[in-house]
């Protein structure tokens, strides 16, 4: 089993609304072109299907009218942090996902007043091929949780630096 970890200080505390919104309705996962859905308010219970726009940060192609991505497979919500300094979700993954274990995504304000986002996994490959690649497995995962963490910093950017759209 793997652990990986990723945390990114994200600004001022000021920022924490914006960022539970973003964790708590799959928009974090969409800053790193992954595409959840249904994606409505996560609850405990919630199952998601997860696919990945291979052209991100470009729209997804299309042929025949439909969105060219890979399927990355289902999940369960498995808990819900919403608190006054704290918020976001943990996940299991479903039979058929590409990897197995759970993911957290975690915004938090510190004791210092500043803002940050953790991304946790702990898993194994889910897919054989995967298993036979190990390795690429782990980095690949550590790669998205960089994206997932800039993604986010990136949505909040233009409220910390005073651009209200």
């Amino acid at each position: 089993m793997s652990r990986l970890e990723q945390t990114l200080d994200l600004g001022p505390a000021e920022l924490f609304p914006m960022a539970r919104e973003a964790i708590l309705t799959w928009k974090l996962q969409e800053s790193a072109g992954v595409i959840a859905r249904p994606s409505r308010r996560v609850h405990p219970g919630q199952i998601i299907d997860l696919w990945l726009n291979p052209v991100w940060p470009s729209a997804p192609r299309r042929w025949r009218g439909r969105d060219l991505v890979l399927p990355v497979g289902s999940c369960e919500v498995i808990e819900v942090i919403d608190a006054e300094s704290a918020a976001g979700f943990v996940y299991r993954t479903l039979p058929g996902h590409l990897e197995s274990g759970e993911q957290t995504y975690l915004v938090s304000l510190g004791s210092d007043g500043r803002l940050g986002v953790s991304i946790t996994s702990e898993s194994v490959p889910g897919h054989p091929l995967l298993r036979a690649f190990a390795p690429m497995s782990v980095a690949a995962q550590g790669m998205m949780a960089r994206r997932y963490a800039a993604g986010l910093k990136r949505m909040l950017a233009p409220r910390y630096h005073g651009d209200h759209d």
